[in-house]
């Protein structure tokens, strides 16, 4: 019985990981933000011990003045249960970002919109509202800052900051736990074109919206599911996609 049982969870964890990964690649809802934001999985229990690494690509986002941006990020990150309800995490690691910008005219091939590889730094709270034990439920509220630089001498400079602040439901299923969210994101990208080692042009790209969506969900691992699978996909001028292997000690 408790192996049927196993089975049934497994089979349910495993199709709503199909479901998760489905929208992500063919969700309508396009995000301000540049990783993750609403993995339930991120709240601790207090003293715990969490780290992982987490992949991000957010393709063509639309900025006010008709330009594109688009990153690509890995990190590696790590969070600490400071209560039961209150967790704080950090993130390293490297990025990489390009703008379409139709304002930005070259008359060297060689100049490119491109910035190169970014460092990257990040910082948050994460927060559990309310939770019921009888049904599953739970609500959760988050704070995220992410900063990524891109200084090359004599070439193209960038340098991108958001803010995000977040509000998610989530239900338990068994190994599984899918959750759906709001944010609001303040973000800027400072930016720095140069041709032929001079400056061309500078600005800020800011995005069109601040207000987005999130999907997603957290797969349970392992005999004592401290390995945990997120999955998530949200909008905000722009479709982002994001997974993440996080294991808890």
């Amino acid at each position: 019985m408790l192996g049927t049982q196993r089975k049934r969870l497994g089979l349910r964890a495993c199709q709503l990981v199909g479901i998760a990964m489905a929208w992500t690649f063919v969700s309508p809802l396009p995000s301000v933000s540049a990783e993750a934001v609403g993995s339930p999985a991120s709240l601790l229990k207090k003293g715990k011990w969490a780290m992982g690494v987490n992949v991000g690509f957010l393709p063509e986002m639309k900025m006010k003045g008709n330009a594109k941006v688009t990153v690509y990020q890995v990190g590696h990150f790590r969070g600490y249960g400071l209560t039961d309800r209150l967790s704080v995490f950090g993130k390293l690691g490297g990025a990489y970002l390009e703008a379409d910008d139709p304002s930005v005219v070259t008359s060297d091939a060689l100049a490119t919109h491109r910035f190169g590889a970014s460092f990257m730094v990040g910082l948050g709270l994460k927060g559990k509202i309310w939770e019921s034990a009888d049904t599953g439920w739970e609500w959760d509220g988050l704070f995220n800052f992410l900063d990524l630089r891109a200084r090359h001498r004599g070439r193209n400079d960038a340098h991108w900051r958001e803010w995000t602040l977040g509000t998610s439901v989530a239900k338990s299923m068994g190994r599984a736990k899918p959750y759906v969210g709001l944010k609001y994101s303040l973000t800027d990208m400072k930016f720095k074109v140069r041709q032929n080692g001079n400056l061309l042009q500078q600005g800020i790209y800011k995005p069109q919206h601040r207000v987005g969506m999130f999907v997603g969900t957290d797969v349970y691992l392992g005999e004592f599911e401290d390995w945990v699978l997120n999955v998530e996909t949200n909008y905000l001028d722009g479709a982002e996609f994001d997974v993440a292997l996080q294991y808890t000690f």
